[in-house]
């Protein structure tokens, strides 16, 4: 009910960015296109676009403070050394460059191995696997 008073008495609607956001998301990613914006349910903001036809997400504080991306990496984007790395579980479906606040670095890969089945990787930038998963069933392996 709040959220309706604020929206349309008041023409202010508590979901939408503020401007200390807007202004921290376009010094980060100033060639942004095709800009969605969410708010998340612990009131982080999460925002998917795109920067020269890659597809992105980012999360933000209200405050402004980034958090972390996420980059749909294509296959051909990977570093040589960590595909040749991964390449060896089977073939490479997706993945995903995360890039968190932290200084930290990751990728999470999907990729299907000889029998047809699908397993998530998760690892460090350089290609270290860290964590794997069976996709479909979610199981640590």
């Amino acid at each position: 009910m709040k959220d309706f008073i604020l929206k349309y008495l008041f023409r202010f609607n508590p979901n939408t960015p503020g401007q200390p956001l807007l202004k921290s998301f376009n010094q980060l990613f100033p060639g942004a296109t095709n800009i969605e914006w969410s708010k998340e349910k612990d009131g982080h903001f999460e925002v998917i676009f795109r920067v020269n036809g890659i597809e992105q997400i980012a999360w933000f504080e209200k405050s402004g403070k980034w958090l972390k991306t996420e980059t749909n990496f294509k296959i051909e984007m990977l570093n040589a050394e960590v595909r040749e790395k991964l390449e060896k579980f089977g073939q490479i479906m997706s993945s995903i460059f995360i890039e968190k606040s932290e200084n930290d670095a990751s990728y999470e890969f999907i990729i299907r191995d000889s029998f047809q089945v699908r397993h998530i990787f998760i690892t460090d930038a350089e290609g270290n696997v860290s964590d794997r998963r069976n996709f479909d069933e979610g199981e640590l392996l």
